[in-house]
């Protein structure tokens, strides 16, 4: 009887502690949905009419600008990482096309992302993005 009693006692601090766990990512989660506009990090010329942005959705997929071309992925909230499966390729003028593979390489190689008041900041170890929130939610 101790045994089962302790077995049951073990297996709801799991429960308890998976449920925290999940809260915590949730939590984490919509954090980051809204829309995001670069404000700085790696070298932006400022070229462009409009500032290269993304946008993140309650799934986690993302869509944004690079002050050229527009792209589309998945964003992984548990480990901070990007997939960007989809970019477009149109023909850019060279300080954008500077800007649009830093910006894609910090994507492609994040490894944390991070939510400080309505900044995101997105690290890929010796390089950075810092967005900030354009829409309330």
């Amino acid at each position: 009887m101790m045994k089962k009693s302790r077995f049951c006692l073990l297996i709801l601090l799991a429960i308890s502690l998976t449920g925290c766990f999940s809260n915590q990512q949730l939590k984490k989660s919509t954090q980051l949905v809204g829309e995001w506009t670069l404000k700085g990090g790696v070298c932006i010329p400022g070229v462009t009419k409009h500032r290269p942005k993304l946008d993140i959705n309650a799934d986690m997929k993302v869509s944004g600008f690079t002050g050229c071309n527009q792209f589309k992925g998945r964003l992984i909230a548990a480990d901070g990482s990007f997939t960007l499966p989809s970019v477009t390729r149109r023909i850019c003028l060279p300080e954008l096309v500077t800007q649009e593979e830093n910006m894609l390489n910090v994507l492609r190689s994040a490894t944390s992302i991070e939510v400080i008041n309505d900044t995101l900041v997105v690290d890929s170890g010796n390089k950075f993005l810092v967005f900030e929130k354009t829409n309330a939610s």
